[in-house]
């Protein structure tokens, strides 16, 4: 089934509309809103509290019935209606916890998130969300373009030729897990709004602040109004309001580098064969990937000083001269983009701490280990995140059920911390330096010499080069293999199995190139008898 794209561009689609209009209940100690968005907002807050509700709500939503909650589970409030935070919500729905999720504006790919386009989702994360839920699993798979089957790697952004290929369907199938797919974000969201309910999500609200009391913990909105839960999880993002309140104003890193994104109604001649590739150069690279429906989706990253503006119009016009000289590949890409299809940000990220949260307060996601984008895996985190968590409350649940004892939320809190901080630090480390290696990639001797430049002439590989080949070929198999499936063995509740279809695309593809090679040689072999 092709991907849906949203075009980073196009206006968004509104996924809750609440039409009705519903006076407002007697006894909410809440200013009568004047849109039909706040009307809409309104009438949901009061099908959540009796009349004659306190101004501090308890955020014991209806969501409990439609999800089979179970009386007595910690009520679960999310800050942020992204991926970590929709995912989170899913997976303790599932296990019947009340859970209410505020978000902004859950009808748009707010923020970081509108500059990046479609999203890749690995294997390590297809994997959590079916463990998480299956049908949910399925529908992103139907919906993503595969490009787990294909050939991916490293390419020289001048030459076009391969640096080093990397093989991305073998640590999956290895591990029965799927294959890693890129899908439109708006669509990833959409399926798991939908799967989540929007009974427990409450669009238009911002969380701005919280209250710890030790016994229950009170989400503040922008707007003034108060819910009260057992624990509150940060999900809001790289700015996050609630890593805000917990440690205290903090400045993100900045990679030094912009990038320039955009998506393309383009189909390269190699589609059927290159699923994305990452065209280096020095101080500047391009990364390239096919997301279905016939388009392709780049990014563009040049070493600079944050804060960088262009003229009205002179994105492309810029990006041409950064990138003139480089192969077809790169330049035929860039041709094919509208103007308006192109987007430019600044790369931030934030380095994991040592302590994700306090009492009933903990971080999720972006809010507390915002990556640079060069592995594909912050969103991938972000959903293991809400898997591991969901699975701590859980266990917190099931002791307390035992020992009749209240559940140890704070506990459960720390445990889920425990175990994501040395994978997360890990993979955080390794986006760094995969901006590292493009940043000091030099393909001949001279290149970024200055004066020395003339070298480039003579072809001679660099040093650098040849050893980071050696290094990747060595290293990059067992990294992926570690990142894609490392976090397998503790996913529970999905079979151990790859997907049939994903393996039969891969080996039709080896069997191709097996094939193509067995004719090359048997032309040669001709050929050469015949002379």
């Amino acid at each position: 089934m092709p991907m849906a794209l949203l075009s980073a561009t196009s206006p968004a689609k509104t996924l809750f509309c609440h039409e009705e209009q519903y006076p407002a209940q007697s006894g909410l100690l809440l200013s009568v809103p004047q849109s039909r968005k706040q009307r809409a907002r309104a009438r949901l807050v009061a099908a959540m509290r009796p009349a004659g509700a306190a101004a501090t709500e308890t955020a014991s939503t209806a969501a409990a019935s439609s999800s089979g909650g179970t009386k007595g589970k910690p009520r679960v409030l999310v800050a942020g209606g992204g991926i970590g935070g929709l995912v989170l919500a899913l997976a303790a729905r599932r296990k019947g916890y009340d859970v209410t999720v505020f978000e902004r504006d859950i009808s748009a790919v707010r923020g970081e998130g509108q500059y990046r386009g479609p999203i890749q989702i690995q294997s390590n994360a297809l994997a959590a969300l079916e463990a998480i839920d299956m049908s949910v699993a399925e529908e992103v798979m139907r919906e993503g373009c595969v490009t787990g089957d294909r050939i991916n790697g490293l390419v020289d952004g001048i030459s076009g030729s391969w640096y080093i290929k990397f093989d991305t369907f073998t640590p999956a199938a290895d591990r029965g897990l799927p294959v890693t797919r890129v899908i439109s974000r708006m669509t990833l969201q959409q399926i798991l709004a939908r799967a989540v309910g929007d009974d427990a999500i409450m669009n238009d609200c911002h969380v701005v602040d919280f209250t710890d009391d030790g016994n229950k913990v009170t989400a503040i909105l922008e707007d003034g109004r108060k819910f009260e839960g057992d624990l509150l999880v940060g999900a809001d993002g790289i700015w996050s309001k609630v890593r805000k309140s917990l440690f205290g104003e903090t400045d993100a890193s900045y990679s030094e580098y912009t990038c320039y994104t955009g998506i393309a109604d383009f189909v390269p001649p190699d589609i059927d064969t290159v699923g994305y590739r990452v065209f280096l150069g020095h101080k500047q690279y391009f990364v390239s990937s096919d997301v279905g429906g016939g388009k392709m989706q780049w990014y563009a990253f040049h070493k600079e000083p944050a804060g960088g503006t262009d003229p009205e119009n002179g994105k492309k016009k810029r990006l041409l001269e950064i990138f003139s000289g480089w192969c077809d590949n790169v330049i035929d890409l860039l041709n094919a983009t509208e103007e308006e299809a192109i987007l430019r940000r600044d790369i931030y990220d934030r380095p994991p701490t040592i302590n994700w949260g306090k009492g009933r307060v903990t971080l999720l996601g972006d809010s507390v280990h915002a990556m640079q984008p060069n592995l594909g895996q912050g969103g991938c985190m972000a959903i293991e995140d809400g898997y591991q968590l969901a699975v701590e409350l859980e266990k917190a649940w099931e002791e307390s059920v035992k020992s009749r004892t209240p559940v140890d939320v704070i506990s459960s809190l720390r445990s889920y911390e425990k175990e994501r901080k040395l994978r997360v630090a890990i993979i955080h480390g390794l986006a760094r330096m995969a901006a590292i290696m493009a940043t000091t990639y030099r393909p001949y001797l001279g290149v970024g010499l200055g004066p020395l430049s003339f070298l480039t002439k003579l072809r001679i590989p660099h040093p650098g080069r040849v050893g980071g080949r050696f290094f990747i070929k060595v290293g990059m198999p067992l990294m992926l293999s570690w990142i894609l499936g490392g976090n397998s063995s503790k996913l529970e509740g999905r079979p151990l199995s790859c997907r049939l279809s994903d393996k039969r695309q891969a080996t039709s593809l080896v069997d191709g190139f097996r094939m193509t090679m067995h004719w090359n040689k048997l032309w040669v072999e001709s050929g050469t008898s015949s002379l």
